[in-house]
């Protein structure tokens, strides 16, 4: 594929092939003398002095229409300083003026009708003094008039007195006066083409204003005229500074403030209201840009013919200098104004264009935020992705997740929107480009010509029936990718469920699966690409070849030099139109499909329920958490005790969550009426935290109250917590919270809502992952003091002995309120503590801290918190984390592209890659080379056998397009395989990293490198290297065919080229480092995406919280694009460099020739200078298309420098430990054949070099034991657990599972043996099945036996012959992106059942009864429960304990369980109980025996609530 067509350089850096020109004599024929007159002619209406007249009578009127419209009261601007009159070119600028004029007057006193030009330019010189009036808008107006009078004037004075000069038969002269005048009037434009333009601050909206930071002009706004359109000089500082080192953010050049990401925001949000369709709205966003770029490149294409037309005038001067009417250097001068204008004209295209691409993707991502958080989610049926059709359809479904739907809308969709900009170029520019072909080609070849044009029209339709079907394969591949990367952002965001059941193989399997079918798509794709380009190519070499034919065979005229290669250069002008449509169809339907998608997307949100303000009340409401689902709250009426505590109860299942979802407008209110205050904090079942700091999260964006954030981390137990983590509240808390632990992630949580000012708190089971002890201790704080006082608090709660304490308790039943009981004027009764007993110790923290304290220790930390303890603020963090992700990425290797061509298959296939890029080029070659044979042979009167001649040529043209067909074959399939290796390799390594891996690696930053960069691979690296290769095999034929026809021009040549090289290399190193820092950018918007929705309801919850986070998010952007604008501009500077040295080499060329005329032929002449400056634009375009290669091998490196990272199990871990290696038959068969866990001496770190989390532990389990650790939060519980999975590093001491050390075998073969239920239930988007066993190789007997089992827990009903109701069920209770809609009880739950990502069809006690269902069926020998059931209430409770010990008693006791708890009641009947503090274990025995004892066991007791039941329990037992 030809990417320079997306990439911003577009189709001029693919060389155009060469083109002999040196035969264009007898095209236009002789110019007679009569043709001359029109310069005469138009040089006396230029004296005539009307034009003069008219300019300054037109600026005069505008003035004086501005003064009496100036408004004198502007709108508030912000803040900046405006940039100052530079007084060097201001004095500079006014002397010339004025010595212009000067000159004139005495010019106009010689000659009476040089008045008129004397007036114009006094005009200027008065206009120059006034403008220096102190008034910043006067002189910005004033300056541009007094420009454009000048230039103006100097335009119309060459007219008058230097366009005669090229007549060769002109004698007169001029006078001095005139060309002093002239001169030094052409000094003032340069002066003022040079100077720095004055910054005027923007006038803005107010309330737009106030958004925006202050800051200084960036370079742009003030640089000078001649910098902004040609020499784009203003990014010379930038390209310097990345040659010497590596570029960071704040070296970048500052962002416009038209280009503000608020400001964008606004501007699509009207346009979205004018256009509604993605399409017109971006139409009515972006009119002037649209405009800009349809002009600049219908100019560029018209210029294109100037340098053609005056080679070929050139060379016919150089064949008959003596019959030419016009002076050579017109010819030269044209061949300079020409390319030079032209490339002016396309770089101010792409300049034009690429700025769209940044303001498009700043306010489509934006809009797409805010959409996003103002909208319920979407049912699944508007966003339906399936990964595969046909057959597999029915074996692969997968749905799409929320994250993952709206990162795919965010980066793929976004960018191929953009991508589809260069159909301003087709419509405009090919459109203009063709006409003028069509109507060179018709007065060269007359009737035969229209004949092989309309063979060109009739075989048009083919190419468009192929874009058409292309058209929907990529419909189908984007809905496939959008589902390969919501299963990789599911399954990366619950890593630690599917570390825990060693799931990574059935994982990664299914992600292949997907990929397969994602490639399927891109492949045909890739085929149907390579179809529409040979058909492309095909179809004008077939017109020629029938031209040619009508030529010689009908018309008998002689293929003649000039004849020949004139038509050939204009087909092939046609052809590379046609092929630059081609070449961007593929962008332009896949930015048609991209558009559509928005459109559904935007279509199908439904607004967010906004209830009215008032006391919090309910009355006769119904809700449904969305239109398909049938489980619903009905008429449920509540007037909530405003300022008390109102406690919501009842079983899993019976539409708590729901409630909660309902007062915040989460649900649909289908009937009756809601009244809530605007204000309300939330804190969810499942505690949602943002990727900052401790601080940070509790303050929620809130101003810092010392006092205030003091009460509440010391009423939520914090300070205990802080004093374990080095950098106490200034510690990030990770991604999803994970560097904390539950019960620390719950209190944060908590602390967010306490600290708000909010008059409404909901807490959803806050108390759930917490212990007694902290759960007193929080209630004594938090409830029974004043905090609260005041605000309304509805608590959702399991624990029994808070409803009797509230105010009002409401008991749920099914989705309808059960009993509601009115406890007014209570007082609020702290539990009894003994102080003494309470466990101050908190060592315990969760797997994935593993191995990264180290990292967060070295310095400036990675959380932003230096070593003198002061926080960085988010801006500073941010600018870090992009740098230090840029910094990381390393060098790219120059010739990295090796590497990738290895991944083709074998080196053999990557060799016959090269080979038939050099038979391509050769066989281009090979066509032009026979044409020049023919028509030689015509000059020698030897051509006789036309057919022959006529037959090689037909055969030529045809290995032409068969050679390229297969060459574009080859790299594509090469890209292909190499893109399925790597894919393969990526997601294979980040499934096997350890969990401390993602503490410091952001999911959004993986998902980016799945997404982008993937896309990258997938679909432009190998038609990029394959462009590259074929320039580079051209340069070779082009050195041959100059150097042996006429060394001369190699000197020139060469020097174009050593600068060139030379600017190349300075691009080089600057871009590279700039696209780096583009990358990493976007990886926080990313994450943002992904953090904002997951916690959307807390967000949504607060009033004004949106828009702080949209705020956030134009931050973000503001980076992103300024590192956009910075690299899209790199390339303007390099291409005008290159096309300016191109130009000069010309000129230099020509003037060489000229100099030799009549001592060399002119054929020969021509072929060399044509050749000669293909050479020098060949060489340079090289070196752009190179440097291209090289930043585009950045995704290739980031996607290779994550699929190389260290696995957790180490290849040779294993090597010396003969006694239990798997190759070994020492091992024990049928292991493990017991639950027996021994602990021996263990002290246990995170890190090798970190602190001891355990410290000597000595325990024993025996095979059949039900063993419950208890202990305060932190205490150490979940290290021990986790350490059986090896989660942790055992540095001293053994653990022995059934007589066997864990650390001598692999840890995948130990977790594939153990079972973990942890805290929070993870189910996966897909089928009961799938979730259940997601390898697939457990029978269906043991899966519907495992269902049966835990039947009647929290609704949980199964259905035992449901297979066929499993569409309607899975449609009923789709609750697409929600989290808390329940299933009916009514409904049976089937393997075939659908599970909605998060298993949100499900209450939160269904999910964690198939978690205990997909425990129950591994039938492992050791069950561990991670505060398993910490969210339920007290029946389901003993329902999963019930189902454990009927479990364990029907085979053989020889499993055993071990249970982390908080409820005391789970487990006051478990054989054995441990008690743990600070890391160590404090009390072991039954439960009876520490009863007895009365020691910290049995202080938990007394605080726990239930006191008296578990006394009454332990009395009773035997």
């Amino acid at each position: 594929m030809d990417q320079f067509a997306f990439r911003g350089y577009g189709w001029d850096s693919v060389p155009i092939r060469s083109q002999s020109l040196y035969t264009l004599k007898t095209t236009f024929g002789k110019t007679s003398v009569s043709d001359l007159q029109w310069i005469y002619g138009l040089s006396n209406f230029a004296k005539a002095g009307y034009l003069q007249l008219t300019i300054v009578v037109a600026s005069f009127l505008v003035i004086v229409r501005y003064l009496l419209h100036h408004p004198y009261s502007k709108v508030t601007r912000p803040e900046g300083n405006a940039h100052a009159i530079s007084l060097p070119f201001e004095l500079g600028g006014q002397l010339f003026r004025a010595t212009s004029l000067a000159f004139m007057i005495v010019a106009a006193t010689q000659s009476e009708n040089r008045w008129t030009d004397a007036v114009a330019l006094g005009y200027a010189f008065i206009l120059g003094i006034l403008r220096l009036i102190n008034d910043l808008e006067w002189r910005h107006v004033a300056l541009h008039h007094v420009n454009f009078i000048l230039t103006s004037s100097l335009l119309i004075l060459v007219i008058e007195e230097l366009l005669p000069c090229i007549d060769v038969d002109h004698t007169e002269t001029v006078s001095p006066m005139v060309v002093c005048s002239i001169s030094t009037l052409a000094a003032a434009v340069f002066v003022a083409l040079i100077t720095r333009r004055e910054w005027i601050p923007p006038s803005l909206d107010l309330d737009v204003s106030e958004k925006i930071p202050t800051r200084e002009p960036s370079p742009e706004e003030t640089c000078s005229w001649l910098e902004y359109y040609v020499t784009y000089e203003w990014l010379t500082p930038l390209m310097l500074r990345g040659m010497r080192r590596q570029m960071t953010l704040e070296e970048l050049p500052k962002l416009p403030w038209y280009d503000e990401p608020l400001l964008l925001l606004a501007r699509v949000q009207e346009a979205r209201r004018k256009g509604e369709t993605t399409f017109w709205t971006l139409i009515h966003f972006l009119p002037k840009e649209l405009a800009a770029m349809g002009t600049w490149i219908a100019l560029c294409f018209v210029l294109e013919m100037v340098a053609p037309f005056a080679m070929y005038k050139l060379l016919g001067y150089l064949t008959n200098p003596v019959a030419s009417p016009f002076k050579p250097w017109v010819w030269l001068v044209l061949l300079f104004i020409g390319p030079l204008s032209r490339s002016v004209c396309f770089q101010q295209y792409i300049f034009t264009s690429t700025r769209l691409i940044v303001r498009v993707r700043a306010a489509l991502t934006q809009e797409l935020y805010y959409k996003a958080m103002g909208s319920m989610e979407l049912d699944d049926e508007v966003f339906a992705e399936i990964a595969a059709t046909g057959k597999e359809s029915e074996k692969h479904k997968q749905g799409t997740t929320s994250t993952g739907r709206l990162a795919n809308l965010m980066g793929a969709d976004i960018e191929a929107i953009t991508r589809g900009r260069d159909i301003v170029l087709v419509t405009f520019g090919v459109t203009t480009g063709s006409v003028v072909s069509l109507i060179g080609l018709y007065k060269l070849l007359d009737w035969s010509a229209l004949v092989g044009i309309a063979m060109m029209l009739l075989l048009s339709p083919i190419p468009v029936i192929v874009g058409q079907r292309m058209i929907g394969i990529n419909r189908d591949m984007k809905r496939v990718q959008d589902s390969r990367i919501s299963v990789i952002s599911e399954y990366l965001a619950s890593i630690r469920a599917i570390k825990y059941f060693a799931w990574e193989d059935a994982i990664i399997k299914r992600v292949n699966e997907i990929r397969l079918s994602e490639q399927k798509k891109i492949w045909s794709l890739n085929m149907l690409y390579v179809a529409l380009n040979q058909l492309t190519e095909a179809i004008p070499n077939l017109s020629l070849v029938l031209i040619f034919t009508l030529q010689v065979l009908v018309r008998k005229e002689p293929l003649t030099a000039d004849v020949a290669f004139t038509a050939i250069t204009l087909v092939r002008t046609l052809r590379r139109n046609l092929s630059m449509a081609s070449n961007m169809s593929r962008g332009f339907t896949a930015a048609g499909v991209s558009m559509k998608r928005l459109d559904r997307y935007f279509e199908n949100t439904t607004p967010l329920r906004i209830h009215p303000v008032g006391p919090l009340q309910i009355e006769h409401a119904t809700f449904r958490r969305n239109k398909n689902a049938t489980f619903a709250l009905k008429d449920v009426s509540i007037n909530f005790v405003e300022g008390g505590l109102n406690v919501v109860t009842g079983q899993s299942g019976s539409g708590k969550s729901t409630l909660l979802m309902s007062i915040l407008g989460e649900t649909i209110l289908e009937d009756g009426t809601i009244t809530c205050p605007k204000d309300v904090a939330y804190a969810s079942q499942s505690p949602w935290l943002q990727n900052e700091t401790i601080r940070d999260n509790i303050l929620f964006n809130s101003p810092f109250e010392q006092a205030r954030y003091d009460r509440v981390i010391n009423a939520c137990g914090l300070p205990i917590d802080f004093n374990e983590f080095p950098e106490r509240d200034g510690t990030e808390v990770g991604e999803n919270g994970a560097s904390l632990s539950g019960g620390q992630k719950s209190r944060v949580a908590l602390a967010r809502a306490l600290y708000s000012k909010a008059s409404v708190i909901l807490l959803d089971d806050v108390f759930s992952a917490l212990d007694s002890k902290t759960s007193a201790l929080l209630w004594e704080e938090a409830f029974c003091g004043d905090l609260l006082k005041g605000r309304t608090v509805v608590l959702v709660t399991q624990l029994p002995w808070i409803s009797p304490q509230a105010d009002l308790s409401i008991t749920l039943e099914n989705g309808s309120v059960k009993e509601i009981q009115q406890n007014l004027g209570v007082v609020r009764k702290a539990v009894t503590l003994n102080k003494t007993l309470v466990d101050d110790g908190n060592v315990d923290v969760t797997a994935e801290d593993a191995a990264a304290h180290t990292a967060e220790s070295n310095g400036a930390t990675a959380n932003g918190k230096h070593t003198n303890g002061d926080i960085k603020s988010a801006e500073d963090k941010r600018r870090d984390e992009v740098t230090q992700e840029a910094l990381k990425t390393g060098q790219t290797a120059r010739l990295q592209f090796f590497q990738y061509m290895r991944l083709f298959g074998n080196p053999v296939y990557a060799m016959i890659a090269i080979i038939m890029s050099i038979l391509s080029t050769a066989s281009f070659v090979g066509t032009g080379l026979w044409l020049a044979v023919w028509v030689d042979a015509y000059d020698k009167d030897d051509a006789y056998d036309i057919a022959f001649y006529l037959g090689v040529y037909a055969a030529w043209s045809i290995a032409d397009v068969i050679f390229s067909g297969i060459t574009y074959i080859a790299y594509e399939n090469g890209g292909w395989f190499a893109a399925r290796s790597l894919h393969t390799t990526f997601i294979k390594a980040v499934m096997s990293v350890p969990l401390s891996w993602y503490k410091a690696t952001p999911v959004g930053r993986i998902v980016n490198r799945f997404s982008r960069d993937m896309d990258s691979i997938d679909t432009q690296l190998a038609g990029m290297l394959r462009l590259c290769l074929e320039m580079l095999i051209r340069l070779g034929f082009q050195i041959a065919a100059v150097g042996s026809v006429l060394p001369v021009f190699m000197l020139p040549a060469a020097a174009c080229c050593a600068v060139g090289i030379f600017a190349g290399e300075l691009y080089t190193r600057t871009a590279v480092a700039v696209k780096r820092l583009v990358s990493s950018s976007q990886s926080p918007l990313f994450a943002q995406f992904a953090d904002s929705l997951a916690g959307l309801a807390v967000i949504r919850a607060r009033a004004n919280m949106p828009k702080i986070f949209g705020d956030q998010l134009a931050e973000k952007l503001r980076v992103f694009e300024k590192a956009s604008e910075a690299q899209f501009n790199c390339n303007r500077w390099v291409a005008l460099k290159v096309d300016m040295m191109t130009t000069l080499v010309t000129v230099a060329a020509g003037a060489i020739a000229v100099s030799k005329a009549g001592l060399v032929a002119a054929g020969l002449v021509g072929f060399s200078l044509t050749n000669a400056t293909t050479l020098s634009q060949l060489i340079l375009l090289l070196v752009r298309a190179g440097n291209e290669l090289e930043i585009e091998l950045q995704s290739f490196h980031r996607v290779r420098e994550y699929a190389a990272v260290e696995p957790e199990e180490k290849k040779d871990e294993y090597k010396n430990v003969g006694e239990y290696s798997d190759s070994e038959p020492v091992m024990p068969k049928n292991w493990p054949r017991s639950g027996e866990v021994e602990f021996r001496n263990v002290t246990i770190k995170y890190d090798i070099d970190g602190p001891e989390i355990l410290k000597n532990i000595n325990l024993k389990f025996a095979a059949g034991e039900r063993v419950a650790v208890v202990g305060r939060t932190g205490s150490g519980k979940s290290t021990l657990v986790l350490s059986l999975l090896r989660f942790t590093n055992i540095v001293e001491g053994q653990i022995l599972f059934d007589g066997v050390d864990i650390t001598k075998f692999p840890r995948r073969k130990l977790r594939e043996a153990l079972t973990i239920i942890p805290q929070e239930a993870v189910l996966f988007n897909g089928d009961v099945r799938s979730n259940l066993d997601p390898t697939g190789e457990i029978p269906t007997e043991i899966l519907e036996k495992a269902l049966q089992y835990c039947s009647g827990i929290a609704s949980f009903q199964y259905h035992q012959n449901g297979e066929g109701i499993e569409n309607g069920h899975g449609q009923s209770n789709g609750s697409n992106g929600t989290t808390f809609g329940e299933l009916p009880s009514d409904i049976g739950i089937t393997l075939s059942t659908p599970v909605k990502p998060k298993g949100e069809n499900f209450s939160h006690g269904q999910r964690q009864v198939l978690s205990l269902c997909r425990a129950l069926v591994r039938k492992s020998k050791l069950m561990l429960l991670d505060e398993a059931t910490a969210s339920m209430d007290y029946e389901t409770d003993q329902g999963i304990q019930e189902v454990l010990r009927k479990e364990l008693n029907e085979h053989g006791r020889d499993r055993t369980l071990v249970t982390i708890a908080h409820r005391l009641k789970t487990i006051i009947d478990y054989d054995r109980v441990v008690v743990m503090s600070a890391g160590s274990v404090i009390e072991v025995g039954s439960p009876k025996e520490l009863y007895e004892a009365k020691g910290q066991f049995y202080d938990m007791m007394k605080h726990s609530g239930e006191f008296d039941d578990l006394e009454q329990f332990l009395n009773a037992k035997i």
